[in-house]
């Protein structure tokens, strides 16, 4: 009776702790970048998923290629609650919390801009440090026609020149970055 209560209490620390440590998973993003005469704008919504049978909430460190005093208008929503997410200014990122119910996904739109410079860089090497690619990446970066870009990190996919604007596509599928996305203009 002892050896039987004995694996059952084995057996039930071993499901919890498994449960406990299954963690929230980033498997997809849709980001929109512009430029214009003053600032780079990125406005992205960000996908998460839990997998486990229980409620989960993670701290998120979001990096900025800038330090956070020259950013402004950082926003982070949840899109399916429509709430926005409090979160803490570090030097060159924010910390903010992710909670997702058990077996669903979540959805942020995360929004902010910075001043343009010759280089407009967004990080995307923190893909990394989830230790899985990203299933689907897709960004899109609007300018004024006459913008000259001397170079990307990553060549688009397509151009479109639409009126006065033009649009560069990026389409990824299990994509795990080894550069950040930089926007180098002509001087």
């Amino acid at each position: 009776m002892k050896r039987f209560l004995t694996t059952i209490v084995v057996i039930c620390c071993f499901i919890f702790f498994t449960e406990a440590q299954a963690t929230i998973s980033f498997f997809e993003e849709h980001i929109d970048f512009s430029l214009d005469n003053n600032y780079f704008t990125i406005n992205g919504i960000f996908s998460f998923a839990n997998k486990s049978n229980m409620l989960q909430t993670q701290q998120i460190i979001f990096p900025f290629a800038n330090e956070t005093h020259s950013i402004d208008s950082i926003r982070i929503i949840n899109l399916n609650t429509l709430s926005n997410l409090d979160f803490i200014r570090l030097k060159s990122s924010v910390i903010f919390k992710i909670t997702v119910p058990a077996n669903d996904t979540v959805d942020l739109n995360i929004f902010y801009r910075q001043k343009k410079s010759s280089i407009n860089k967004y990080i995307i090497t923190s893909t990394q440090s989830w230790g899985k690619p990203l299933k689907k990446a897709v960004y899109s970066l609007s300018t004024e026609k006459e913008l000259n870009i001397k170079s990307f990190t990553y060549k688009p996919d397509t151009i479109k020149i639409i009126d006065d604007k033009k649009l560069y596509l990026w389409n990824k599928t299990d994509f795990m970055p080894k550069n950040d996305f930089e926007i180098i203009l002509d001087d």
